[in-house]
């Protein structure tokens, strides 16, 4: 197997903060640092340009890189088939989600695969659709879960569960428990941010019934669902949500669903890799999830 300080600058190569490197690797800055010295000195070659803090590849490092590329993944592959004839998987995945993902579905089956396979490291990370879709181009995930629609070509989209985004209030407003889409512009909106996988969904589904984003009265922008349920609770606004993220608060009688005359949003959330065949390891987590979808 690769000595460990290959893995190191193959990371770095892909993602070249230090920082967040060694968070991921369990390493200290230092650490990350004095293994690529090591590896550029016993190599003969500088594999980085080091400027003003910042690290980018140079042709060699760039040239390694490449290379090392179906090293990594032929011994992810041996790695794994050789967990499963003792039935004891060890290794890492790199997973990211985007928002409604990575806080109201996917942690529950996260905590069920660790219990499952708990020698088997994740490095999780959430970001807007657009986001988690680069960094898979990228190779600096081996699966993601998004909620937005299929824009990349090199990129495999897989059907992975059906979503509804649903208009809500706070339960306590005065707002009528049915609304025709023409009424939709005499309250005030909250919207998430330009980019992410709902914020696209709902302009095109309103689009498509002929209701334009711009024809609303949008209200305020704010980057997190978390962040729009704690406005709708204190104002007389109104917010398309994904009924995912609405449920403890639908039980708990503090947000409540406006029907729309003729309208209901619907949208496919996706798991996702670059073409070809996955990570086995990303591969065994997928299955996993599929299994344990919530109901």
């Amino acid at each position: 197997m690769l000595d460990h300080k290959y893995h190191i600058f193959y990371r770095l190569a892909q993602n070249p903060n230090t920082t967040q490197i060694a968070e991921e690797m369990h390493l200290s800055q230092p650490a990350i640092s004095k293994n690529i010295q090591e590896m550029e000195k016993e190599l003969g070659i500088t594999l980085f340009h080091r400027e003003k803090g910042r690290l980018r590849l140079t042709d060699n490092g760039t040239y390694l890189y490449a290379e090392l590329v179906p090293v990594i993944k032929k011994e992810r592959e041996i790695l794994f088939h050789l967990g499963q004839m003792r039935d004891n998987f060890k290794g890492t995945i790199h997973i990211g989600a985007s928002t409604t993902l990575s806080q109201y579905i996917l942690p529950e089956i996260l905590a069920r695969f660790t219990n499952r396979y708990p020698d088997i490291n994740i490095n999780f990370i959430s970001g807007n659709t657009r986001q988690i879709e680069q960094d898979i181009l990228n190779d600096s995930l081996h699966l993601a879960f998004i909620e937005g629609t299929p824009s990349q070509t090199t990129i495999r989209y897989i059907p992975y569960l059906q979503d509804e985004i649903v208009l809500v209030c706070a339960e306590k407003s005065k707002i009528p428990e049915t609304l025709t889409q023409e009424q939709l512009s005499d309250y005030p909106f909250i919207f998430r941010e330009k980019g992410s996988g709902t914020y696209d969904v709902i302009k095109k589904q309103l689009e498509k019934a002929g209701t334009s984003i711009s024809q609303l009265n949008v209200q305020l922008i704010l980057g997190t669902t978390e962040g729009i349920k704690q406005y709708l609770y204190n104002s007389n606004a109104l917010a398309f949500l994904s009924v995912y993220s609405i449920r403890h608060e639908l039980a708990a009688r503090r947000l409540r669903i406006i029907d729309i005359d003729g309208l209901t949003i619907t949208r496919t959330l996706y798991a996702i890799h670059r073409q070809g065949e996955p990570d086995p390891y990303a591969r065994l987590f997928l299955d996993f999830t599929l299994n344990h979808l919530p109901r």
